[in-house]
């Protein structure tokens, strides 16, 4: 089996955590990453690393001659409030690099595209799990951009390319970027009680969120790789919990320990209120009995940011 993988936005949350599981898989594995979200200390050191926008033709040229037997795209914008400042960017960074590294995958005859999608997509919710057959209306430009990539991929499936969409919900663990004040919520949080012993929520303590620990979204992806079951289909990934947000902040309050106040204020535009996945199709192929609890993965967290915040 072709063992050559490529991951983009590699030196990211996700993407280092992803690398470093492949690579102790044997995998022989590819970055490329921008840097400009990312840390290049996060990249291990096996990982053969592009630097570089990966819709930069200049920068997907280097990778042209490997055959990759998958491509995994999580590179790009994340969020819906920073899309509302910079759209154009929004475009380029998740709708451009998306469609440049489709053609890269015919051109290195690529055996599996997985796409990093987002529960953005759905746009404002009802009370209601939300599944893959739901009628997308996005609500931010970034749900646009990464809606408008789930039908580009479709649309190469005519070009011989097999994919896998992952409609992500919120993910956390060791290893999230504690500067990153737009994205990641429980990283946001968890930063600002270690650094003020306060907490400002943007939004109602009422919203309904599910989240995923970063080892079980590895796992899942790693298992993925190449398995025929999983081409031209698209999965929510989370857990299939709902938690109200001030629920999850009084869970973090018993697990720091910590005695923080904690102030609400006026909530991001167009902030989806009430979304939870339906994940019965994710079901069927993995144990998420298995998986962290949201009060294991915080424990995991927390205990990984007392090295830290001595």
């Amino acid at each position: 089996m072709n063992k050559n993988i490529l991951i983009t936005g590699c030196a990211g949350f996700i993407g280092s955590a992803l690398s470093k599981k492949l690579i102790d898989k044997s995998y022989n594995v590819y970055g490329i990453d921008n840097l400009s979200s990312g840390k290049k200390n996060n990249i291990p050191k096996k990982l053969k690393f592009v630097r570089g926008d990966c819709g930069n033709e200049k920068n997907l040229k280097k990778l042209e001659k490997i055959n990759f037997f998958s491509i995994i795209h999580l590179a790009g914008q994340v969020g819906n409030e920073i899309s509302f400042l910079y759209p154009l960017k929004d475009c380029h960074n998740n709708i451009f690099s998306t469609v440049k590294l489709l053609d890269l995958a015919q051109k290195t005859n690529c055996k599996h595209f997985i796409f990093s999608s987002s529960m953005s997509v759905y746009g404002q919710v009802k009370k209601e799990a939300v599944s893959e057959n739901f009628n997308c209306k996005p609500a931010s430009f970034y749900g646009v951009s990464k809606l408008a990539s789930e039908n580009y991929i479709s649309i190469f499936k005519k070009k011989r390319i097999n994919s896998t969409i992952l409609r992500l919900f919120t993910v956390y663990g060791p290893g999230q970027n504690l500067e990153n004040k737009m994205q990641g919520m429980i990283s946001i949080y968890l930063e600002q009680i270690y650094k003020n012993k306060k907490l400002i929520v943007r939004g109602s303590g009422e919203r309904i969120r599910d989240f995923i620990y970063i080892d079980d979204l590895t796992e899942i992806i790693s298992k993925m790789i190449g398995k025929k079951i999983f081409f031209n289909q698209i999965y929510n990934i989370g857990s299939g919990n709902s938690y109200k947000i001030k629920d999850v902040i009084k869970k973090i309050q018993k697990i720091t320990k910590i005695n923080f106040p904690v102030k609400y204020i006026k909530a991001t535009p167009l902030d989806q209120f009430y979304i939870y996945p339906n994940i019965n199709k994710l079901k069927k192929f993995f144990n998420l009995k298995s998986f962290n609890t949201l009060d294991q993965g915080l424990k995991k967290f927390v205990l990984s940011l007392k090295k830290i915040y001595k």
